[in-house]
């Protein structure tokens, strides 16, 4: 089964939402895993950052926003691209001194990406697409 196009949702590149959904057409199998993978490191991340910036561990400060950023630019999370970049790029220094003040940035994106990508698996859901259902 086909889906339409989705309409635009701001903070999102449903583009290319749509291109992950329609991969395997009627079964977003994938597309679900990916994006509860993606909520349940979102939802940890702001803790995390600020854990492994109290130990001063640039590397792993870098590696942390550097992976969360490859998953919101997978699924077409724009919102949250930015505050994520301004993490790795400040860890890319070689300190963590002052990267605190970039997690409230980096948390309310990853909010609004979440509530962003909630509402985009709703356009789908309410299509009557099956996850388990292979077209």
């Amino acid at each position: 089964m086909q889906l339409p196009p989705t309409p635009a949702i701001a903070g999102l590149d449903v583009e290319r939402l749509d291109e992950l959904r329609d991969l395997d057409p009627g079964n977003t199998t994938y597309l679900d895993r990916a994006l509860a993978n993606f909520v349940r490191n979102s939802l940890e991340a702001p803790a995390k950052f600020r854990e492994i910036i109290a130990d001063g561990d640039a590397a792993q400060l870098r590696a942390s926003a550097h992976r969360l950023l490859g998953s919101a630019l997978n699924l077409g999370t724009v919102v949250a691209v930015e505050p994520l970049r301004a993490l790795e790029a400040h860890a890319d220094s070689g300190t963590t001194a002052g990267a605190e003040l970039l997690v409230p940035a980096a948390d309310g994106a990853l909010r609004r990406g979440r509530a962003q990508l909630a509402l985009y698996q709703a356009t789908y859901q309410a299509m009557g697409v099956d996850p388990a259902h292979s077209a």
